[in-house]
């Protein structure tokens, strides 16, 4: 059954919706405040604290490095240029594996850092621009992104293990800007390198690119700039084309502060910048780039300055072209070699070299994964989660930060009468022994959530009764599945005797699914995958879109006047029973709390690889104030029970390590097969 909402949404286009509808309305907020600045020093007023959001989204370690230890792999000349594979670490044990292509004359030469995008530094987009670079007299500093198909991809893919950084507050764009700007520590202990200027020119194409917008706007020693192919809008990118980017693009919280692609530019004024696209992009629409260019001018001229940012197109695809260097060299020449003339150089001057001329084999002992474990380590050493009624409360209000939740999250409707006004009953079946009551509860004015109501027909004798007034105990169960699956094939949910059984699904879940976007067809494109990074940079997380189903539909089950407010149980399955306990803090004392296939606790995604949870599972900065056993030792609740906790490749924990985490008045069941497990859940539920 494909719902509509009352705005008419399908129900597998709701969660991308009502996800893009707030980050347009964040974006917007900025956009016109930005066409308002009508002096620099309104412009100030906004850059100041959008240039602290950027920091912010990044962790500390960013600003305290150490001094450059490098060593020289190899060397080898090529006639007009020469190189130099050096190995240096922009994070203890984290080795940058460079290229530095020379001029063949002797030195001094200004510096120019070349980020490579999500792909080798060997490839022709990167030998040939540095290539130009060095011909015309620059120093030249390529090196591999982590993740990718160069030196260093194990256990450093952005997708995978960047994703996990959010948890801890590292994110995965800090290793690709951090490398970038310890290459400009790196040259600068090169007694061959011209700082005379103050600092280096920066240039890189797709995800090179990105990382020179972001390097630039926290190292005031790059001095130029020239962002390659890597410039659209998140309308057109991700909230209409639902192209699924890297999650470099969306730094926590970056979307709340309406921070678009056009003020990543508009922050660098009145820095000089050029901007570079090809008409032929099939990823970043020239035209978007276009006017991107011409909103981020408006910035430029309140300094007076317009001259110093510029547009080139060139008649290629997503590529760094010899056109594309050649007009860069120009640019670059102002600033750091004024007066001198670029070389006309084409691509007939130049040779891609055999990629193990420039290789440097570095070591990949701390990668991205070992720095979030570690990271997961040291945060569970120095966090205090206080106890008791404290504990609660703390928990409460970091709940509400951490997931994104607001004021209108938190029911405030008390009776059956004016949540009416709210659900909608769409169908009412008898089957055999059972009653379904299909109803659709309205959240939002864009979100709604489907629901399963089931009561037995006949009594059964088994487990709770109704009361001396005639209401019955409650179930609401939150099933990563799907509402129905607890209800097929007589599956657990039917064997819980006279409750009243509402299963739900929350965004994502079941009916809620999101639609595939037509990019799916790539392999690195996922529409959750998307959504995920989106909910994260607009500081509103899928979890916690979750919690706010769960909320609306466990105060609606409690105001109906069956229902027996005293012997409420909250129950979850797979990913839902991690929603169910972040939900269990925020509801008031109830009766019971069974989770059953559930996330042992978040750390888990940092200690293990790969995880099988869906990326949706992710909370940003969670693990920075507490665990999930931190809820679960609090939930305020009469009993609690566990049912196969899991790790995170989804796979049985040690009952004696789940035991050691959770508190004691938690009852743990691990390593049970299906059969045994549908037993101990229905069990937990029916016991007096």
């Amino acid at each position: 059954m494909n719902i509509l909402n009352e705005t008419g949404c399908a129900a597998d286009m709701q969660l991308r919706e009502e996800i893009a509808e707030r980050c347009r309305q964040q974006l917007k907020k900025l956009a016109n405040a930005r066409s308002r600045a009508a002096s620099q020093e309104e412009w100030e007023g906004l850059r100041r604290p959008l240039l602290d959001t950027i920091r912010a989204a990044f962790p500390s370690f960013m600003y305290d490095r150490e001094p450059i230890a490098s060593r020289v792999v190899s060397r080898h000349h090529f006639g007009d240029y020469r190189v130099e594979n050096v190995i240096f670490e922009s994070y203890p044990g984290w080795e940058v594996n460079g290229t530095v292509y020379l001029p063949a004359q002797p030195g001094p030469y200004p510096g120019v850092v070349c980020p490579t995008g999500h792909s080798c530094k060997t490839g022709e987009s990167y030998q040939i621009s540095a290539q130009i670079f060095a011909r015309n007299g620059y120093a030249a500093i390529s090196f591999d992104p982590p993740g990718v198909a160069g030196e260093i991809g194990h256990l450093n893919n952005h997708f995978t293990n960047g994703l996990i950084g959010y948890l801890t507050g590292i994110w995965s764009n800090t290793h690709f800007v951090l490398d970038a700007i310890r290459c400009i520590d790196y040259l600068e202990t090169r007694d061959d390198i011209d700082f005379s200027s103050g600092g280096v020119a920066m240039t890189g194409v797709s995800g090179g690119g990105a990382t020179t917008i972001y390097a630039s706007l926290l190292d005031e020693r790059v001095r130029f700039l020239a962002p390659v192919c890597c410039l659209n809008e998140h309308e057109s990118l991700h909230l209409t084309d639902w192209y699924t980017s890297c999650p470099e693009q969306l730094g926590t919280g970056l979307i709340a502060h309406g921070i678009d692609f056009t003020d990543l530019i508009a922050l660098q004024a009145p820095k000089p910048c050029l901007i570079v696209g090809g008409r032929e992009d099939d990823l970043f629409d020239y035209r978007n780039t276009q006017r991107l260019y011409h909103d981020a001018a408006d910035i430029y001229r309140l300094y007076g300055r317009e001259s110093e940012l510029g547009l080139f197109l060139d008649d290629c695809g997503h590529a760094y072209s010899v056109n594309m260097a050649n007009v860069v060299v120009s640019w670059m020449n102002r600033v750091f070699k004024p007066e001198t003339p670029p070389l006309a150089l084409s691509r007939e001057d130049l040779m891609v070299q055999e990629p193990g001329l420039l290789h440097c084999h570095p070591s990949n002992e701390v990668n991205m994964y070992t720095i979030n474990r570690d990271e997961g380590r040291r945060l569970l050493g120095s966090r205090a989660v206080p106890q008791g009624e404290a504990g609660q409360a703390y928990l409460r209000e970091r709940l509400r930060l951490t997931l994104g939740l607001e004021e209108s999250d938190f029911p405030r409707e008390a009776d059956a009468a004016a949540w009416s006004l709210r659900a909608r009953v769409q169908e009412q079946k008898p089957a055999g022994a059972y009653q379904f009551r299909a109803v659709s509860l309205r959240t939002t004015p864009v979100s709604e959530v489907p629901g399963l109501f089931m009561r037995r027909t006949r009594p059964t004798g088994v487990g709770p009764k109704a009361d001396a007034s005639g209401r019955l105990p409650a179930v609401l169960m939150i099933d990563e599945g799907g509402k129905w699956d607890g209800f097929r094939s007589f599956g657990p949910l039917t064997a819980l005797g006279e409750s009243l059984v509402y299963s739900i699904d929350v965004s994502g879940f079941g009916e809620l699914a999101p639609r595939p976007a037509w990019h799916d067809v790539a392999p690195w494109c996922d529409i959750e995958r998307t959504l995920t990074y989106l909910s994260v940079a607009a500081s509103r997380s899928i979890m916690g879109l979750r919690v706010r189903d769960a909320l609306h539909a466990w105060h609606y089950m409690r105001s109906l006047p069956e229902v027996d407010p005293n012997r409420l149980v909250l129950a979850g399955k797979g990913l839902g029973a991690t929603v169910a306990l972040l939900t269990s803090m925020l509801i008031g004392p109830f009766h019971k709390l069974v989770l059953w296939d559930s996330l042992l606790n978040y750390q888990a995604l940092t200690e293990e690889f790969p995880f099988a949870w869906k990326q949706s599972v992710v909370v940003p900065d969670i693990l920075r104030h507490f665990d999930l056993q931190d809820l679960l030792r609090n939930a305020p609740c009469v009993d609690k029970t566990v049912i196969n906790p899991l790790n995170a490749a989804r796979e049985f924990v040690d009952l004696a390590h789940a035991s050691a985490l959770y508190s004691e008045d938690v009852r743990i069941c691990s390593g049970l097969e299906e059969s045994k497990a549908r037993d101990a859940f229905v069990q937990a539920i029916l016991a007096e």
